[in-house]
């Protein structure tokens, strides 16, 4: 300890750490591995509780690794106080949803704080160790340094994932209007569940509108056949009609594959006519559903065997080059006469 200020050196002594664990955060100072002042930070407040020590290894390991020396000394410091193990403190740092401060605390970025407040999701703010209040006008607890915090922390990481897509302030703006007065019970999870519905819904509406106008169309051309055309058509009339209709009262609830799947398809209706005819067990019409979930099913397949072979080609192609090239080089050139 010789090394270390004489202040630092009583605060180890004063440290609730055991003896094992000392040794280890002492020699990766030695080592260079941590700084003087990651010493502090991580010796610091542990005469009161050492709730991060089993995690000393994985902070140890982390170190220069994947994480820089002085993100990882905080990230340690924050366990103490946050009921979260170090890994989860460095996963919550890399969602670029939190950053660890010097008070060792995990708080929500300046960005991803922006969206929770404008969506109505309670905050609190910490400046300082101790002084903490609710937010009312964020921009002024920025301003004054404070650190921000969010009852969930998942919700946090989910509205930093979501902040990425091209049409989260659309989902976002629909996610305050359902929510309403209880937009204080949003969580990550259901933040999830709300993203699945409004991706389901937009997905069942351009469905709609796709079966819709290829059933339009249908009767358009079928109107011009004679009588008797009609009349033998009449089932697939009627089951094409029915289908038209599932589609506009109900929304599937297929994955975003089926979904594009079945929109990628020439004619999305007549495809899933043919296969409501061939499946014998189809009747009514809450099968309907089950007719439109096997058709997805069928065109995936097909789409991803026809990329699979379409990659195939191009592997030959760039197998064969090689080859070719080392042939023409070798090819004498005719000299002029």
């Amino acid at each position: 300890m010789a090394d270390f200020k004489p202040a630092y050196a009583e605060m180890i002594i004063k440290s609730s750490y055991k003896p094992e664990t000392i040794n280890k955060l002492t020699n990766a100072y030695m080592e260079d591995k941590l700084s003087m002042d990651d010493m502090f930070r991580v010796i610091d407040y542990t005469e009161h509780t050492t709730r991060n020590e089993p995690y000393v290894d994985a902070f140890l390991e982390s170190v220069g690794n994947s994480v820089y020396h002085e993100t990882a000394a905080k990230a340690f410091a924050t366990v103490n106080f946050e009921k979260c193990s170090y890994n989860t403190a460095i996963d919550y740092i890399k969602s670029e949803a939190f950053y660890p401060t010097d008070f060792s605390s995990l708080s929500v970025t300046d960005n991803v704080a922006g969206e929770l407040h404008s969506m109505g999701v309670p905050l609190r703010a910490c400046e300082g160790f101790n002084y903490c209040y609710d937010v009312t006008n964020l921009n002024e607890a920025l301003g004054n340094g404070a650190a921000i915090f969010v009852a969930d922390k998942e919700l946090a990481v989910k509205v930093s994932e979501m902040m990425k897509l091209p049409d989260w302030e659309q989902f976002r703006d629909e996610v305050r209007y359902i929510m309403g007065q209880n937009i204080g019970e949003l969580t990550g999870e259901k933040l999830s569940e709300l993203r699945f519905d409004y991706i389901t819904e937009n997905y069942s509406v351009a469905l709609y509108d796709k079966v819709k106008a290829e059933y339009d169309s249908f009767i358009t051309d079928i109107k011009k056949e004679s009588a008797d055309v009609i009349v033998e058509s009449a089932y697939e009339i009627v089951t094409k009609d029915e289908i038209t209709n599932y589609c506009q009262e109900y929304t599937p609830r297929l994955t975003e594959q089926q979904y594009e799947a079945l929109l990628s398809s020439k004619n999305t209706l007549h495809e899933v006519y043919e296969q409501w005819c061939n499946n014998g067990e189809l009747h009514g019409l809450e099968d309907i559903g089950i007719a439109l979930e096997e058709t997805a099913d069928r065109i995936k397949v097909s789409l991803d065997r026809e990329r699979e072979m379409k990659q195939a080609a191009v592997d030959k192609v760039m197998e064969a080059a090689p080859e070719q090239k080392k042939e023409q080089a070798v090819m004498p050139k005719r000299k002029s006469r």
